[in-house]
């Protein structure tokens, strides 16, 4: 019986530098591109190495392009003070906000964001306005989300807004949905993508073709969309000064499968 060759913890492809994670629980190879533009390479047990660098060589294209869409995403990060004036998104409109000493919460009142002059001069205003975000997702998205649900005849356990990382939306172990809280700043058509998106997972859990095709059904302009949300993503607040894309709360990824031994790719976003 021969023995699998163990997988490095690194790999240099072409001129592309990859840190190697291999999982247990992983039946396919994927890439992805991280955040701040580290490339990870993911594998399930026992992949064979020189298999594994023949399906990473053939996606250094898609790799320079999602880089280059990182550098330009990167660079259009906004950031935020919180001073009397400032543009905070909701719903895809700007809002002013106005720090005041007539108010003891964080609030919405004739179009301004009220936030209590107290809490804009504290150690941490932007975790309260997070708190805001969260409070008005949880009451806004349940009715955005029934329709869509209804249509696709697809139900998930519960709804939760919530930090997600590099993630917009999130589906957990029992089926339910969650949202990032920074989805609240975007325009009401993009965050039915993002829920038509994570609800198609409620059936199909990867990105292939039948997925896509459940998308499609009921958002025949899902791509016009999904670009969108790229470009309109990179200009939203996460609490801490960075903006997020399209690819960003999702990582940039891209995935495939090893069939007998050959690097065969299935999905590519």
């Amino acid at each position: 019986m021969s023995v699998a060759t163990a997988l490095p913890d690194t790999m240099l492809i072409g001129d592309l530098h990859f840190q190697v994670r291999e999982s247990p629980r992983r039946a396919t190879v994927g890439i992805t591109v991280d955040r701040d533009g580290a490339l990870l390479l993911h594998a399930p047990r026992q992949c064979d190495p020189e298999t594994l660098a023949t399906w990473a060589y053939t996606k250094r294209m898609w790799v320079y392009r999602k880089l280059a869409e990182k550098d330009l995403l990167l660079s259009a990060k906004p950031d935020k003070e919180f001073v009397t004036g400032e543009g905070f998104a909701y719903l895809g409109r700007s809002h002013r906000l106005l720090v005041t000493d007539d108010t003891d919460v964080v609030r919405m009142h004739r179009g301004r964001l009220l936030m209590p002059r107290r809490v804009a001069n504290g150690h941490d205003p932007g975790a309260a306005l997070i708190r805001w975000y969260r409070q008005r997702g949880h009451q806004w998205l349940p009715g955005r989300l029934k329709p869509w649900a209804m249509r696709m005849s697809l139900t998930p356990t519960g709804l939760d807004v919530r930090d997600l990382g590099y993630r917009w939306g999130s589906l957990n172990s029992s089926g339910g949905l969650n949202i990032h809280w920074a989805a609240l700043q975007l325009p009401p058509t993009l965050i039915d993508y993002i829920l038509v998106h994570e609800l198609a997972h409620l059936t199909h859990p990867q990105h292939t073709p039948a997925f896509w095709a459940t998308v499609e059904r009921v958002l025949s302009d899902y791509e016009r969309r999904k670009t969108e949300l790229l470009t309109v993503g990179a200009q939203l607040w996460l609490g801490s000064g960075s903006g997020l894309s399209a690819t960003r709360p999702q990582r940039i990824t891209a995935a495939g499968s090893l069939v007998r031994g050959e690097a065969s790719r299935q999905v590519g976003e």
